[in-house]
């Protein structure tokens, strides 16, 4: 298949795995990380990566307008560089205003990259191929971040947390190598493209899969915040095994989940993934058990492998090329609001509660309510 690959899809592909085996993989251990070397409190600390979401989700909005000032080419170069950038604030700072201005910045590198490039793999591969390109994508993203946890978190666990996020500067750095192969050019959106996003969001298409993204994040956004907080300090090394299952997960779904997509139709895969990893859950909460809890991160590692691929070959379906960032960013700002509401309201929920089973519950309910919803996506126009 590797030879019927256009070259920038290697090339994205390439660059996205290096990336997020390093700021992409560091995420896993920016809680920990950030509770054991500074005085910061819960909140506090949950609020930086709360913090890159947020800005990552209101410039899926006002992305247009920073793509035609700086083109496609050096919107993804230019967005890389601020994954590299934050992973050397935390590296050599530990001052909270500086991390969360850096935070700010990287939500912004964020919607610039995920957007441009997203937009530039639909945009070299032909229509039948939508959802088997973007699961090429999400594969490499996945298994960089799969290998990341492994490598970062046994670094963390020998030398410590500055040897863990300088292995994860050189790896991010490496990835912003590898856009310099990428091909200059590109679509630019329509003028006044904030108004156009605001419109396309008011579309009962675009609404039901914002809303489906916005539940699927809710694993990720649970994975960064709650679990990656619990696991270290309830399960110890173990933690690292059930962590790594979930990028791997997505990483092994990616391809066939959007190849499925291209066959039976992405309401039905959409309903799949979201049924099953409510199920999940709620096994979970009954069974806090690291055996449970590897299961349900698995699962939910599924789920957060087809969601995204669907939805960006589903763009692919509904929208022209040089409109393509415009329904990205409406659908996607939906994703990034899923993943601050589980970050904060895990974490709240889990400190209210004093249990992990209540945010494990709420979220296994949403999930397959949700899943019956998505099976009427196809009847949506």
């Amino acid at each position: 298949m590797g030879r019927n690959l256009p070259r920038d899809l290697k090339v994205l592909s390439g660059a996205f795995f290096f990336l997020f085996m390093g700021a992409g993989a560091q995420q896993q251990f920016l809680l920990p990380h950030l509770r054991e070397t500074t005085s910061w409190g819960t909140m506090q600390y949950s609020s930086i990566l709360a913090t890159v979401y947020i800005s990552f989700m209101l410039w899926r909005l006002g992305i247009g307008h920073s793509i035609r000032a700086l083109g496609e080419y050096r919107s993804i170069v230019l967005g890389s560089l601020t994954y590299t950038a934050f992973v050397g604030t935390v590296l050599s700072s530990r001052s909270y205003p500086l991390t969360l201005a850096m935070a700010l910045l990287w939500g912004w590198g964020a919607a610039s990259l995920w957007t441009t490039g997203g937009t530039r793999v639909l945009n070299i591969s032909k229509r039948e191929r939508y959802g088997t390109s973007s699961g090429v994508l999400y594969l490499c993203t996945g298994l960089g971040f799969t290998l990341g946890v492994v490598a970062l978190g046994a670094t963390r666990t020998r030398w410590g947390g500055d040897a863990m996020y300088g292995l994860a500067l050189g790896l991010s750095l490496a990835g912003n190598l590898v856009l310099l192969f990428l091909s200059r050019g590109g679509v630019l959106p329509p003028h006044r493209p904030l108004g156009e996003v605001l419109k396309l969001m008011r579309t009962r298409r675009v609404k039901m899969v914002g809303s489906l993204q916005f539940v699927s994040a809710l694993s990720f956004g649970l994975l960064l915040g709650t679990v990656a907080d619990f696991l270290p300090q309830a399960y110890g090394w173990r933690s690292l095994l059930l962590t790594a299952s979930f990028p791997l997960a997505r990483a092994l779904t990616s391809l066939g989940g959007g190849t499925l997509s291209d066959r039976i139709g992405r309401g039905k895969v959409l309903a799949l993934a979201l049924g099953t990893s409510g199920l999940a859950l709620l096994t979970s909460a009954g069974w806090t058990t690291p055996l449970s809890l590897g299961l349900g991160i698995l699962i939910l590692g599924c789920q957060s492998g087809v969601v995204p691929t669907t939805s960006l070959a589903l763009a692919g379906d509904v929208a022209e090329p040089e409109r393509r960032p415009l329904v990205l960013g409406a659908m996607f700002f939906w994703r990034d609001l899923g993943v601050v509401t589980a970050i904060l309201g895990g974490q709240y929920l889990r400190v209210a509660l004093g249990t992990i089973r209540a945010p494990l519950i709420a979220f296994g309910l949403i999930f397959l309510a949700c899943a019956v919803w998505s099976l009427k996506l196809e009847e949506v126009r």
